[in-house]
């Protein structure tokens, strides 16, 4: 089942879900938007990481598929499908590929990734490599 606003909301306010910084518009109808951590050109048919300024904290019963928005999508950015696991902690990097002829500029604090969230049954917790990950200069 893919939560919506509220239940987004209530899972935030019971402390279930955490997303830190939230902002008045992070909440959206079926989902919620995540912002980038710091300024990047991205130049024409390169690969770059981007981290999200947000911290998360999922619990174990919800994963998240991540989706680049669609603003982005209309200027010829690529992501790769992108999940994220049950128990995850930390803040997001989400490869972005720019398959156009010229370069492409996001600044700090664009909204960049929608994340639908969707309930989870018999999970196992993930206890990987970027469990905790923050912010790097590439």
């Amino acid at each position: 089942m893919i939560l919506g606003h509220n239940a987004i909301k209530r899972m935030i306010e019971e402390k279930k879900l955490v997303i830190t910084p939230m902002h008045e518009d992070t909440i959206r109808e079926c989902g919620v938007d995540l912002r980038l951590y710091s300024d990047i050109a991205i130049p024409p048919l390169t690969h770059r990481n981007l981290w999200t300024m947000e911290w998360i904290e999922l619990p174990i019963d919800l994963m998240g598929f991540c989706n680049l928005r669609s603003t982005y999508a209309r200027k010829g950015l690529i992501i790769p499908s992108t999940v994220i696991d049950p128990c995850f902690v930390g803040h997001l990097v989400i490869e972005v590929f720019n398959a156009n002829a010229h370069e492409v500029k996001l600044n700090t604090g664009e909204r960049f990734l929608h994340v639908v969230f969707a309930r989870v049954e018999d999970a196992i917790p993930y206890f990987g490599q970027y469990q905790y990950q923050k912010p790097v200069k590439f």
